[in-house]
C-alpha cells in the first residue's frame, strides 16, 4: 500500500513538473512521467549501454581541456538525459572506450563505484548482453548491440581497443586527432564474436562515429 502511494506522489509530481513546461520536447525522458515513475519500480538491476546522440570524429578530447578521460565522462554524461535506456534511474555514466590512462577492460580501477561482477550488462530496454562486466569479453555476447537495441543499426563506434577490451595501438593520438594522420579503432555493433565485436578494424580519425556509454547505479560506499 506505501509503495503503491509513493509512486501516486511521484507521478503527481513530475506530471506537474512537465505540464508546466510548455517547450517540453517529446524526447526528453523527464517529460514522460508514466515512464518515469514505472522505471522506478520495475527496470531490472544492471550497468546499461547506451549511444551518444552525436558522432564525433577521433579528437574525442575535444571537451577535456586536452585530457581524453575528462572529454570522455562530458560526452557521455552529456548524452544520457536523451539516451534511450528504461533505467531511468541510474545516476553515473562511463565511456566504453579505452584511454592510456586506462584500458576498458579495467574500468573499474577508474571507475571503483562501478558494478563490476554480479551485476548483467544490459542494452537500452533491458536485454542481457554479457552476464557482468567482468566478463564481456571471456566469451560470445549473448546477443549484438544491435539486437540489444542500441538504435543505431550497424554503425561502428570508437572503442580505441583491441578485441579484448585493453588499449589498442590506434587511439587517434590518444584522442587528440582528426585530420586524417592517426587512425583508431572501432568496433560494430552487429557482431557478438568474443575477439572482435569490440574491435573490427581501424578508422581515419577523420571520420565521425557514435561513442558507446554505460550508464549504472553506484557501488555503495564501504565507508558507510
Amino acid at each position: 500500500m506505501k509503495l503503491r502511494i509513493l509512486a501516486l506522489i511521484l507521478f503527481s509530481f513530475v506530471s506537474q513538473g512537465c505540464l508546466s513546461e510548455k517547450t517540453c520536447s517529446s524526447q526528453d525522458r523527464g517529460c514522460n512521467s508514466a515512464q518515469q515513475v514505472l522505471s522506478l519500480f520495475s527496470a531490472p538491476s544492471g550497468v546499461y549501454v547506451y549511444p551518444t546522440s552525436t558522432s564525433y570524429q577521433g579528437n574525442l578530447s575535444i571537451l577535456g581541456a586536452g585530457a581524453l578521460d575528462s572529454s570522455l565522462s562530458v560526452i557521455c554524461g552529456r548524452d544520457k538525459l536523451l539516451a534511450p535506456i528504461i533505467d531511468l534511474g541510474c545516476s553515473k555514466v562511463a565511456p566504453m572506450v579505452s584511454t592510456s590512462l586506462v584500458s576498458f577492460n579495467a574500468i573499474n580501477t577508474f571507475y571503483a563505484d562501478i558494478p563490476y561482477t554480479g551485476t548483467p550488462v544490459r542494452g537500452p530496454k533491458g536485454g542481457i548482453i554479457a552476464d557482468d562486466l567482468s566478463t564481456l569479453f571471456a566469451s560470445d555476447l549473448k546477443m549484438s548491440l544491435s539486437a540489444a537495441g542500441l538504435g543505431i543499426g550497424g554503425q561502428l563506434y570508437w572503442s580505441f581497443s583491441d578485441g579484448s577490451g585493453s588499449v589498442s595501438s590506434d587511439t587517434c593520438n590518444d584522442g587528440g586527432d582528426n585530420t586524417g594522420a592517426y587512425n583508431g579503432a572501432v568496433g560494430s555493433t552487429t557482431i557478438s564474436a568474443v575477439g572482435s565485436w569490440f574491435n573490427v578494424n581501424s578508422a581515419s580519425c577523420s571520420e565521425s562515429h557514435r561513442v558507446l556509454c554505460l550508464c549504472y547505479h553506484p557501488l555503495s560506499s564501504s565507508g558507510g
